[in-house]
């Protein structure tokens, strides 16, 4: 007998009774009709080579004109010729890092980047780059001082990779601080892992005032999956490499067709973020304000990294005694969907390294989820999704 798909059945019936709601956006966001629409419009109306000379070219590189002017409404300071596609903000990542993969360039980063760039700067070390890893406080947020004395170590090119919102808890990092720091040095450069915080707060680039390189992935903002981005200061000069090669697509730093239905897609999910930034700001905010209230009444609840500036639709909490794992099983039973963490790593039974480097303890660090929310989310998701936690929390701590 096939007990996985079995269990499988039994939770599809289980589901078949319940309203479902995700709580999971910073994982990924279901697309908008919007987006879906320009999908399949770029499908089906412009699927020609942007390589290509003819009619049908031109009609694949107006979407991907429009597709860098829509990018740049969300971020202030870059120019078309700065937004180079990819497949994510993995490969986007990978790009800028491993454009200073070799000595004498140095790498600058922190202990709580996305896996993207805690792998690429692990294989840099291994292969005989130089990287520096800072820590972080008890709070989430880097020590400038820290960054500073690093900076002012580095003895030829420099990078400075560190991300604006963390994945798993929602922390902001202090981007112009970073900026000033970095701007010091004339061959240093900031590169800001941007997947969560474009939209949700608003960005800038553009030496010693932000980044001089973003990388953004779609699927975080409505955008389809396997679609991003980078997006480089008009003012920066910063020296970028292509990693794959084969032709000079996307101004010789990105080889391969582009993906025009996705990058579509991502244009209309940022052209929709544009027109309603600020009301989507709001109503996030007050959807977390009032979910993190109903969680704080919880007995033994804890907001980690509340003392922080955060996104405001992306909440950690733990729950003293309680196994998170458990927790997230129960609700997704419920159909609730939550996470433990970073959709790239949490299927391994291993506590955050995000929060171990907070100072939590891995049995703390076990006890914590995720929720993040996204502009499909209403105020009654969240009340439904509190009141469910409440009972399985009380439920468990009455089994134990």
């Amino acid at each position: 007998m096939n007990f996985e798909a079995v269990a499988s059945s039994l939770r599809e019936d289980a589901r078949a009774s319940v309203t479902e709601i995700d709580l999971d956006a910073s994982a990924t966001t279901a697309p908008t009709p919007g987006v879906i629409a320009a999908v399949v419009a770029a499908m089906s109306e412009g699927y020609g080579n942007p390589s290509s000379g003819h009619g049908r070219g031109d009609a694949a590189r107006r979407i991907l004109a429009d597709a860098r002017d829509a990018v740049n409404e969300l971020i202030s300071g870059a120019s078309e010729d700065g937004v180079t596609f990819t497949s994510g903000c993995t490969e986007a990542n990978n790009l800028v890092l491993r454009s200073f993969a070799g000595a004498p360039a140095r790498i600058i980063t922190t202990a709580v980047e996305h896996p993207s760039v805690i792998a690429t700067v692990n294989d840099i070390r291994a292969t005989g780059g130089l990287v520096t890893i800072l820590g972080v406080d008890g709070d989430g947020g880097i020590d400038l001082t820290e960054l500073r004395t690093a900076v002012n170590a580095a003895s030829g090119p420099c990078l400075v990779s560190i991300q604006l919102a963390n994945s798993e808890t929602g922390i902001l990092q202090d981007a112009r601080a970073i900026a000033a720091i970095v701007s010091g040095s004339a061959d240093c450069f900031f590169h800001a892992d941007a997947a969560q915080a474009v939209g949700k707060i608003d960005l800038t680039v553009g030496r010693g005032v932000g980044p001089d390189v973003v990388t953004l992935s779609g699927h975080k903002l409505h955008a389809p999956m396997g679609i991003g981005a980078v997006v480089v200061a008009a003012d920066s000069h910063i020296p970028l490499q292509a990693l794959l090669r084969g032709g000079e697509q996307e101004h010789g730093l990105r080889a391969g067709t582009e993906a025009v239905p996705a990058i579509a897609g991502l244009a209309a999910a940022c052209q929709e973020w544009a027109g309603m930034r600020g009301e989507r700001q709001r109503t996030l905010t007050e959807m977390q304000s009032a979910l993190e209230a109903r969680l704080a009444a919880i007995d033994g609840a804890i907001i980690n990294g509340a003392a922080s500036p955060r996104l405001p639709n992306v909440t950690n909490v733990r729950f003293a005694g309680i196994d998170a794992m458990a927790l997230v099983a129960n609700l997704d039973a419920r159909g609730i969907y939550v996470s433990q963490g970073s959709a790239c790593s949490s299927r391994r039974p291993e506590p955050s390294p995000v929060l171990v480097a907070m100072g939590l303890s891995e049995g703390e660090a076990f006890s914590a989820i995720r929720l993040s929310l996204s502009v499909h989310n209403q105020a009654s998701d969240v009340d439904l999704a509190a009141r469910a936690i409440a009972e399985i929390v009380a439920q468990m701590r009455g089994g134990l």
